[in-house]
């Protein structure tokens, strides 16, 4: 009888341990390129154990659907897009992430709320396999403009409005704001700062401050055509008598 105990204990522990290696295997799809070709996925890894406690962590990770060993982490999610299940799974806050991608499928934005209404965007480069923070980067210009006047302002929404050329991207800013800081605001008004990002410098390379779609497009073709190098003329040959 004792031996009967012993073996359905082992038996107990090894389908728990299969139970939980199916619950760490979790995924769900959270995004397709445009080709088809790429797509964004989150899983569920165990990430450490404490005595019988499983603690987990949720990487989000761009896969090839043409070969899915092919695959790299973008980076780690958390609350509030991720929510932990009382049966060891999870569940997503769907509202808590948004993907950009280029026409060519090969640049990614990922815009995500790290904190329950503060948002990060992140560059990702296919090719290089790398993830690029540019949240900073992106706002400079309007937080300058924000701690200039000393307005009290919302962290801004971001949205990528149309890729000028596959390496350039025009993005828009807008923020609620008031101003004053230190008291209540009875008006409130919107700041905007639309910016051009070039992909492979990672940097802003051109902005249009509180200016219509319209007229930030104009601005980012100029910049883009004087971008251009200009051909060298060809001499012309002289011409000679035999």
């Amino acid at each position: 009888m004792k031996g009967f105990f012993k073996y359905a204990l082992i038996l107990l522990l090894v389908l728990g341990a299969l139970r939980q290696a199916v619950q760490a295997g979790q995924q769900i799809y959270l995004s397709e390129s445009p080709n088809g070709r790429y797509r964004v996925l989150v899983e569920q890894a165990i990430a450490r154990r404490v005595q019988d406690h499983i603690f987990f962590r949720y990487p989000l990770i761009l896969q090839n659907t043409h070969n899915f060993n092919r695959q790299f982490r973008i980076l780690d999610g958390s609350s509030p897009l991720i929510r932990e299940t009382p049966k060891g799974t999870f569940q997503l806050h769907w509202e808590s992430a948004r993907f950009d991608w280029s026409k060519d499928s090969l640049k990614l934005f990922v815009h995500l709320e790290v904190i329950e209404g503060s948002w990060k965007t992140y560059f990702v480069d296919i090719n290089s396999g790398k993830t690029v923070d540019v949240t900073a980067e992106i706002q400079k210009n309007l937080v300058s403009k924000v701690d200039f006047h000393d307005w009290d302002c919302q962290q801004p929404k971001i949205q990528v409005v149309q890729w000028v050329e596959p390496t350039l991207v025009f993005i828009k800013l807008t923020s609620i704001c008031g101003k004053h800081k230190e008291k209540a605001n009875a008006k409130l008004f919107y700041s905007s700062d639309s910016v051009l990002f070039d992909t492979v410098q990672q940097k802003v390379v051109s902005n249009c401050m509180e200016c219509k779609d319209e007229k930030s497009v104009k601005k980012f073709n100029k910049y883009y055509l004087s971008t251009i190098p200009t051909p060298t003329p060809v001499p012309e040959e002289t011409p000679t008598t035999e």
